[in-house]
C-alpha cells in the first residue's frame, strides 16, 4: 500500500522579518491522528511556525500543505473553516459567562443564532456542552463566572471552547504556562484524550510537561529543524543540551 499522506506538511518555508529570516527552509509533516510537541530555545520560531500555518504570517518561501491541499495563501478565517483552530498562551475566555455558557457560545461557532431554531440543535447543543464539561473536568463549575475560575481551570475552558469547533488540526502555544504540577499532569491527560480524534501540535518548554505527553518530539533552533526524537534520545543528546539548556558540551577535560 503507498504511504499515507500526512495531515499537515509543511514544505522547506522560510518566513523573513524586514531581512531576519525567523524560519529557514523549515520542513515539518504531521500524521493525522497524532500528537506532536514542539520545543527549543526563545527564538526558535516555534509560534512564528504556527502563525505561518493559520496564514497570520506569509512565507517568502515554500509552501503549507493540508489534507494534501496548499494552504500558504489562504486568508485565516478560511484556515480555521478547514479545521485548523488555535490556542494560544494566554486563555481568551469571556470573564462575564459562566463556564457552561462559554461553551455553548464556541459550540454555536458561526452558525448564527438562527441555527438555534432548528429542530434538535438546543438538544444537540446541550449535549456537546456536557461533553465538553466532562472532557475538561469541569463539570462541577459549569454555572461559575469564567472570571472566578482558576489559572489552570481557565486553559482548560479554553481548550474545551476549541475542541468545540471540533477541528481535525489543534495548535496550543504553552498551554501549561503558569500551572501548578498538578494542573500541568492534568493539562497533559486532557490533551491525551484528544488524540485520534484530532491532531494535535504543542508548544512547551516545560519538560516534566513534555515527559508525560510521551510523543514524538521536533527540536527547532534558529528557525530551522535541529532535531527530532523521543526525550530520552534528546536527553542524551549533547547537542540538543547545548542548545536548548544552554550547557556546553563536555570536552574530555577534567574541571577544576
Amino acid at each position: 500500500m503507498p504511504p499515507t499522506e500526512p495531515l499537515l506538511d509543511v514544505q522547506n518555508i522560510t518566513v523573513s522579518f524586514d531581512g531576519f529570516k525567523a524560519i529557514q527552509n523549515l520542513s515539518l509533516n504531521v500524521e493525522k491522528g497524532s500528537l506532536r510537541v514542539l520545543i527549543g530555545p526563545n527564538g526558535a520560531g516555534k509560534s512564528t511556525l504556527l502563525d505561518t500555518i493559520i496564514g497570520k504570517v506569509r512565507p517568502v518561501s515554500g509552501d503549507v500543505r493540508y489534507l494534501g491541499q496548499s494552504i500558504t495563501r489562504l486568508p485565516e478565517y478560511k484556515i480555521a473553516n478547514l479545521g485548523i483552530c488555535r490556542k494560544f498562551q494566554a486563555p481568551g475566555v469571556l470573564d462575564g459567562l459562566s463556564v457552561r455558557e462559554n461553551l455553548l457560545v464556541a459550540c454555536k461557532g458561526g452558525k448564527g443564532v438562527f441555527s438555534s431554531f432548528k429542530v434538535g440543535a438546543a438538544a444537540a447543543e446541550r449535549a456537546r456542552v456536557d461533553e465538553l464539561l466532562t472532557l475538561t473536568g469541569l463539570t462541577d463549575k459549569a454555572g461559575m463566572l469564567a472570571a472566578l475560575l482558576a489559572h489552570g481551570e481557565k486553559q482548560w475552558l479554553e481548550i474545551g471552547m476549541v475542541v468545540a469547533a471540533d477541528p481535525q488540526l489543534l495548535l496550543l502555544d504553552e498551554p501549561t504556562a503558569g500551572m501548578t504540577a498538578q494542573e500541568t499532569a492534568q493539562t497533559a491527560a486532557l490533551i491525551r484524550s484528544l488524540v485520534g480524534r484530532h491532531t494535535v501540535l504543542v508548544i512547551d518548554h516545560d519538560m516534566a510537561f513534555v515527559e508525560l505527553l510521551d510523543a514524538p518530539i521536533t527540536v527547532l533552533h534558529q528557525g530551522q529543524v535541529f532535531r527530532e526524537g523521543d526525550l530520552a534520545a534528546l536527553r542524551s543528546d549533547a547537542d540538543v543540551m547545548e542548545i536548548y539548556l544552554g550547557r556546553p558540551k563536555e570536552t574530555g577535560h577534567a574541571q577544576a
